[in-house]
């Protein structure tokens, strides 16, 4: 499935680089080139919305049945809201500069992650 290109407006994106985009690594378009993300909150809600789709199928499973039942609902559950909680996210457009330096803020990071806990 592709998803729409917030900068030429054609279903150029796939499902897994809609899913795996973030600011330091967007996904491109297949017909324009340009680059767009997932916003990290909208990203870390879904993730978060999905344990919470776990939980829930989880237990009402857990009501109705044995452990396999609730985890069979759990995970068609979460699976479903997943699922289509990506297929609504919305995209942004970012330019080729300001992914790069996102890139570099995040590797500047990691590098200052790594003294830290070299030298603590």
């Amino acid at each position: 499935m592709k998803h729409i290109c917030p900068t030429c407006s054609q279903a150029g994106i796939s499902s897994t680089a809609k899913r795996w985009s973030s600011r330091e690594c967007p996904a491109a378009c297949g017909h324009c080139g340009g680059l767009s993300h997932v916003i990290a909150s909208t990203s870390n809600g879904i993730f978060v919305g999905t344990l919470l789709a776990f939980v829930v199928g989880a237990v009402v499973g857990a009501a109705t049945g044995g452990w396999w039942v609730s985890v069979l609902f759990g995970l068609g559950f979460a699976s479903t809201f997943n699922v289509l909680a990506w297929s609504r996210a919305e995209m942004f457009p970012i330019p080729k500069d300001s992914a790069r330096s996102a890139q570099t803020a995040v590797w500047l990071l990691i590098a200052f992650e790594l003294l830290m806990a070299l030298f603590s």
